[in-house]
């Protein structure tokens, strides 16, 4: 009876052996998916964030490139405006060209500009609102042929001067961003 009984245990505990071996293989596989799984989301998710990343700074890029383009656009309407109100024979423009307002400009240069831009854009608005002074306030001249500023007054060297500023740090930022 000790032989049979042993008998009936080896198949039994073979058996129960062999299926906890199938649960454990099948267990340690489902671990081994579920960690290669997380691996990949891992990556995946790290993908995404350099994406994510790499389109904010080409939307950055875009709205400084689309700000100083602008920014370019109303300087030379200035410049344009600085040189018809320095020549007693100049004569007016017919039309004004559409160009955002300054304030405008002021809000998008806060928002994305570089140090320097605002720093030069504040600058030209100054000397902007010195010729307003000026050709309101100050030292004008009347001719047969109009009014104007003289070109060595101080607010005309003024903006004289940070238009060329503005110019020259748009230039250079331009160059460093492509």
């Amino acid at each position: 009876m000790a032989a049979t009984d042993v008998a009936l245990w080896v198949p039994l505990a073979s058996g129960a052996l062999g299926i906890v071996g199938a649960l454990a293989g099948v267990g340690l596989t489902q671990r081994a998916t579920r960690d290669r799984e997380d691996r990949r989301w891992e990556r995946e998710r790290e993908l995404d964030q350099v994406r994510y990343e790499r389109e904010r700074l080409e939307r950055q890029r875009e709205r400084r490139a689309a700000l100083y383009v602008d920014i370019a656009e109303y300087v030379q309407d200035q410049q344009s405006i600085l040189e018809l109100t320095t020549d007693e024979y100049a004569s007016r423009r017919a039309e004004i060209p559409n160009l955002q307002h300054p304030d405008r400009l002021t809000a998008r240069v806060r928002l994305y500009a570089t140090p320097q831009v605002d720093e030069s854009w504040s600058a030209l608005v100054r000397a902007v609102e010195g010729i307003d002074w000026e050709w309101t306030e100050g030292d004008i001249n009347h001719g047969t042929h109009g009014s104007w500023l003289d070109p060595d007054n101080a607010a005309v060297v003024e903006l004289d001067k940070a238009i060329k500023k503005l110019q020259s740090v748009l230039r250079a930022t331009v160059d460093e961003e492509t």
